[in-house]
């Protein structure tokens, strides 16, 4: 199993390739008013409208606020193709059984469900995110109403 690892604040976390569509290092967003904050706003790849997701906000990190160095990371969450806002996308790891851990109990909430799991990758523990779980069902609706919209 292979995970692309993103670095979002000073934390690295983990997303399985085969969730990955593409990253991209450059994206116009428009942002899009009266949005939640976690909603970054819109992009156009290569004629899909994309709704830009800032991990920052979902996973309450710091954001050094500056966009121009930001990475994306496309994903497809059902239907809808969604592009997470990261710092950097630090490398692509293989992994073997011995290096995932169960989530720690005292992680484990409602809110914090997204996480499947843990992994030491060079003695460093990365979180590994479940990306068709990071959003609620209430961010999941907003997420399509927002695409409904714009390409309407």
């Amino acid at each position: 199993m292979k995970q692309v690892l993103c670095k979002v604040g000073n934390s690295l976390f983990g997303i399985d390739i085969e969730k990955v569509q593409g990253i991209e290092k450059k994206m116009d967003v428009t942002p899009v008013p009266n949005t939640p904050k976690l909603i970054r706003g819109i992009s156009n790849l290569r004629g899909s409208v994309v709704p830009i997701i800032n991990l920052h906000e979902k996973l309450g990190m710091v954001n050094n606020e500056n966009d121009s160095e930001k990475t994306y990371i496309i994903t497809r969450i059902g239907e809808l193709l969604v592009g997470f806002m990261v710092d950097s996308v630090a490398e692509i790891v293989e992994l073997n059984d011995g290096s995932l851990i169960d989530v720690p109990q005292i992680v484990k909430d409602e809110g914090t469900s997204y996480i499947q799991f843990v992994l030491n990758v060079n003695k460093q523990l990365v979180l590994v995110l479940d990306v068709d779980e990071i959003l609620d069902e209430s961010e999941r609706t907003n997420l399509n109403k927002l695409v409904d919209d714009v390409t309407n």
